[in-house]
Protein backbone atom coordinates (compact mmCIF):
# COMPACT_ATOMS: atom_id res chain seq x y z
CA UNK A 1 0.00 0.00 0.00
CA UNK A 2 1.32 3.44 -0.91
CA UNK A 3 1.57 5.74 2.10
CA UNK A 4 -0.58 8.82 1.58
CA UNK A 5 0.70 12.03 3.09
CA UNK A 6 -1.91 14.69 3.81
CA UNK A 7 -0.62 18.22 4.42
CA UNK A 8 -3.53 20.64 4.59
CA UNK A 9 -5.67 22.82 6.82
CA UNK A 10 -8.79 21.79 8.67
CA UNK A 11 -10.45 21.95 12.05
CA UNK A 12 -10.45 20.02 15.30
CA UNK A 13 -13.41 20.03 17.71
CA UNK A 14 -13.17 18.78 21.28
CA UNK A 15 -14.74 19.27 24.68
CA UNK A 16 -12.51 20.40 27.52
CA UNK A 17 -12.59 22.07 30.91
CA UNK A 18 -11.02 25.54 30.80
CA UNK A 19 -10.21 28.09 33.47
CA UNK A 20 -8.56 31.49 33.54
CA UNK A 21 -4.78 31.31 33.69
CA UNK A 22 -3.49 31.40 37.25
CA UNK A 23 0.21 31.81 36.46
CA UNK A 24 1.77 35.22 35.86
CA UNK A 25 1.96 36.04 32.14
CA UNK A 26 2.67 39.81 32.30
CA UNK A 27 0.11 40.56 29.60
CA UNK A 28 -3.09 41.62 31.41
CA UNK A 29 -5.30 39.85 28.87
CA UNK A 30 -8.02 37.22 29.23
CA UNK A 31 -6.36 33.83 28.85
CA UNK A 32 -7.84 30.39 29.43
CA UNK A 33 -5.92 27.16 29.91
CA UNK A 34 -7.10 23.57 29.81
CA UNK A 35 -7.23 21.78 33.15
CA UNK A 36 -6.51 18.46 31.46
CA UNK A 37 -4.47 18.13 28.27
CA UNK A 38 -6.58 15.16 27.11
CA UNK A 39 -9.81 15.00 29.14
CA UNK A 40 -10.77 11.51 27.92
CA UNK A 41 -7.36 10.07 28.76
CA UNK A 42 -6.78 8.88 32.31
CA UNK A 43 -3.35 7.24 32.14
CA UNK A 44 -0.48 7.99 34.45
CA UNK A 45 1.95 8.82 31.65
CA UNK A 46 0.74 12.37 30.95
CA UNK A 47 2.58 14.26 33.73
CA UNK A 48 1.56 17.51 35.34
CA UNK A 49 3.53 20.33 33.74
CA UNK A 50 4.83 23.61 35.04
CA UNK A 51 4.37 24.96 31.53
CA UNK A 52 0.99 25.08 29.76
CA UNK A 53 -0.28 22.56 27.26
CA UNK A 54 -2.76 24.86 25.51
CA UNK A 55 -3.60 28.51 26.11
CA UNK A 56 -6.53 30.42 24.61
CA UNK A 57 -6.33 34.21 24.27
CA UNK A 58 -9.86 35.59 23.74
CA UNK A 59 -10.20 38.25 21.04
CA UNK A 60 -12.69 41.10 21.18
CA UNK A 61 -13.61 40.72 17.50
CA UNK A 62 -14.23 37.79 15.18
CA UNK A 63 -11.20 38.21 12.96
CA UNK A 64 -11.11 36.02 9.87
CA UNK A 65 -8.61 33.18 9.86
CA UNK A 66 -6.33 34.73 7.25
CA UNK A 67 -5.80 37.83 9.37
CA UNK A 68 -5.00 35.73 12.44
CA UNK A 69 -2.54 33.52 10.54
CA UNK A 70 -0.79 36.61 9.13
CA UNK A 71 -0.63 38.12 12.62
CA UNK A 72 0.91 34.88 13.94
CA UNK A 73 3.59 35.06 11.21
CA UNK A 74 4.36 38.68 12.09
CA UNK A 75 4.58 37.93 15.83
CA UNK A 76 6.98 35.03 15.26
CA UNK A 77 9.22 37.25 13.13
CA UNK A 78 9.20 40.07 15.69
CA UNK A 79 9.75 37.98 18.83
CA UNK A 80 11.93 35.21 17.41
CA UNK A 81 10.04 32.76 19.63
CA UNK A 82 9.14 29.30 18.38
CA UNK A 83 5.58 28.33 19.29
CA UNK A 84 2.46 26.89 17.72
CA UNK A 85 -0.62 29.08 17.31
CA UNK A 86 -3.88 28.89 15.42
CA UNK A 87 -7.25 30.65 15.24
CA UNK A 88 -10.17 29.05 17.05
CA UNK A 89 -13.28 29.60 19.11
CA UNK A 90 -14.60 28.63 22.54
CA UNK A 91 -18.13 28.67 23.94
CA UNK A 92 -18.75 30.44 27.23
CA UNK A 93 -22.14 31.16 28.82
CA UNK A 94 -24.05 30.27 25.64
CA UNK A 95 -21.95 32.59 23.47
CA UNK A 96 -19.09 31.83 21.06
CA UNK A 97 -15.84 33.80 21.37
CA UNK A 98 -12.97 33.78 18.90
CA UNK A 99 -9.50 33.12 20.20
CA UNK A 100 -5.89 32.44 19.36
CA UNK A 101 -4.82 29.02 20.63
CA UNK A 102 -1.19 28.72 21.73
CA UNK A 103 0.88 25.57 22.28
CA UNK A 104 4.54 25.01 23.11
CA UNK A 105 5.03 28.41 24.72
CA UNK A 106 6.15 29.36 28.23
CA UNK A 107 3.98 31.45 30.54
CA UNK A 108 6.75 34.02 30.91
CA UNK A 109 6.83 34.69 27.16
CA UNK A 110 3.12 35.45 26.82
CA UNK A 111 3.58 39.13 27.66
CA UNK A 112 5.97 39.68 24.76
CA UNK A 113 3.82 37.65 22.37
CA UNK A 114 0.55 39.37 23.25
CA UNK A 115 2.20 42.82 22.98
CA UNK A 116 3.38 41.87 19.50
CA UNK A 117 -0.17 40.82 18.59
CA UNK A 118 -1.42 44.22 19.76
CA UNK A 119 0.88 45.82 17.19
CA UNK A 120 -0.78 43.78 14.42
CA UNK A 121 -4.21 45.13 15.38
CA UNK A 122 -5.51 41.96 17.06
CA UNK A 123 -7.30 43.12 20.23
CA UNK A 124 -7.90 40.85 23.24
CA UNK A 125 -10.25 41.11 26.22
CA UNK A 126 -8.78 42.39 29.45
CA UNK A 127 -7.82 39.91 32.17
CA UNK A 128 -10.41 38.72 34.67
CA UNK A 129 -10.81 35.62 36.79
CA UNK A 130 -13.18 32.99 35.40
CA UNK A 131 -14.14 29.80 37.24
CA UNK A 132 -13.64 26.45 35.53
CA UNK A 133 -16.18 25.67 32.83
CA UNK A 134 -16.75 22.89 30.31
CA UNK A 135 -16.81 24.02 26.71
CA UNK A 136 -16.60 23.02 23.08
CA UNK A 137 -13.38 24.22 21.45
CA UNK A 138 -12.81 24.53 17.71
CA UNK A 139 -9.31 25.08 16.35
CA UNK A 140 -8.51 25.78 12.67
CA UNK A 141 -5.03 24.44 12.10
CA UNK A 142 -2.50 22.80 9.79
CA UNK A 143 -2.43 19.01 9.64
CA UNK A 144 0.40 16.74 8.55
CA UNK A 145 -0.82 13.13 8.50
CA UNK A 146 0.75 9.98 7.08
CA UNK A 147 -1.35 6.90 6.32
CA UNK A 148 0.01 3.83 8.10
CA UNK A 149 -2.78 1.46 7.07
CA UNK A 150 -6.05 1.74 5.20
CA UNK A 151 -7.92 4.76 6.55
CA UNK A 152 -5.66 5.21 9.61
CA UNK A 153 -3.18 8.09 9.75
CA UNK A 154 -0.36 9.04 12.11
CA UNK A 155 0.11 12.66 13.15
CA UNK A 156 3.60 13.71 12.03
CA UNK A 157 3.85 16.61 14.49
CA UNK A 158 2.04 15.36 17.62
CA UNK A 159 3.29 12.24 19.40
CA UNK A 160 0.89 9.44 20.37
CA UNK A 161 -1.81 10.89 18.11
CA UNK A 162 -3.58 9.13 15.25
CA UNK A 163 -6.56 9.78 13.01
CA UNK A 164 -8.94 7.44 11.23
CA UNK A 165 -11.26 8.34 8.42
CA UNK A 166 -15.05 8.28 8.74
CA UNK A 167 -17.43 7.78 5.81
CA UNK A 168 -19.89 10.48 6.93
CA UNK A 169 -19.99 13.79 8.77
CA UNK A 170 -21.28 13.51 12.34
CA UNK A 171 -22.83 16.25 14.42
CA UNK A 172 -21.05 16.88 17.70
CA UNK A 173 -23.94 15.28 19.63
CA UNK A 174 -23.75 12.15 17.47
CA UNK A 175 -19.98 12.00 17.83
CA UNK A 176 -20.09 12.41 21.61
CA UNK A 177 -22.86 9.84 22.03
CA UNK A 178 -21.01 7.27 19.91
CA UNK A 179 -17.71 7.95 21.70
CA UNK A 180 -19.23 7.51 25.16
CA UNK A 181 -20.98 4.31 24.05
CA UNK A 182 -17.71 2.87 22.74
CA UNK A 183 -15.81 3.75 25.90
CA UNK A 184 -18.55 2.28 28.11
CA UNK A 185 -18.26 -1.08 26.33
CA UNK A 186 -14.45 -1.31 26.20
CA UNK A 187 -12.21 -2.77 28.87
CA UNK A 188 -9.30 -0.56 27.77
CA UNK A 189 -11.04 2.81 27.49
CA UNK A 190 -7.90 4.82 28.16
CA UNK A 191 -7.88 7.15 25.15
CA UNK A 192 -9.07 10.62 24.25
CA UNK A 193 -11.15 11.26 21.12
CA UNK A 194 -11.84 14.47 19.19
CA UNK A 195 -13.66 15.29 15.96
CA UNK A 196 -11.80 16.58 12.92
CA UNK A 197 -12.18 17.39 9.23
CA UNK A 198 -9.59 18.50 6.66
CA UNK A 199 -9.64 19.95 3.17
CA UNK A 200 -8.43 17.80 0.26
CA UNK A 201 -8.65 18.22 -3.51
CA UNK A 202 -11.92 16.29 -3.68
CA UNK A 203 -13.61 18.11 -0.82
CA UNK A 204 -13.53 17.29 2.89
CA UNK A 205 -12.35 14.24 4.82
CA UNK A 206 -13.87 13.52 8.23
CA UNK A 207 -11.73 11.99 10.98
CA UNK A 208 -11.69 10.88 14.57
CA UNK A 209 -8.53 12.01 16.38
CA UNK A 210 -7.27 9.54 18.98
CA UNK A 211 -4.68 10.35 21.63
CA UNK A 212 -3.35 7.30 23.45
CA UNK A 213 0.09 7.10 25.08
CA UNK A 214 -0.05 3.30 24.86
CA UNK A 215 -1.70 3.11 21.45
CA UNK A 216 -1.18 0.16 19.12
CA UNK A 217 -2.55 -0.65 15.68
CA UNK A 218 -4.79 -3.38 17.02
CA UNK A 219 -6.51 -1.02 19.43
CA UNK A 220 -6.91 1.68 16.77
CA UNK A 221 -8.46 -0.82 14.37
CA UNK A 222 -10.84 -2.00 17.11
CA UNK A 223 -11.93 1.56 17.96
CA UNK A 224 -12.40 2.41 14.29
CA UNK A 225 -14.56 -0.70 13.76
CA UNK A 226 -16.72 0.35 16.72
CA UNK A 227 -17.27 3.82 15.22
CA UNK A 228 -18.13 2.39 11.79
CA UNK A 229 -20.57 -0.08 13.33
CA UNK A 230 -22.25 2.70 15.31
CA UNK A 231 -22.52 4.89 12.21
CA UNK A 232 -24.30 2.09 10.31
CA UNK A 233 -27.01 2.14 12.99
CA UNK A 234 -27.72 5.87 12.69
Amino acid sequence: MSERLIETIGKLIKKEILRSVEHETHCGKLLFENRESYPGYHGTTVPDKLEPDSLFAITKMKYNDERVFRAIQAVKRKTGYKFDAAPGSVKYQNASYNCVRFKRIQYQRLGDVISAFDETGIVFYRKRKVASFETLIEVRKFFKLKETMGGIFEDQEQANTSYFELPVQLTWNQFERITMGIKYNMEDRNFDAAQSSVYIDKGLMDFVRIYDKEQCQGKLIHIREKYLAAIEKL
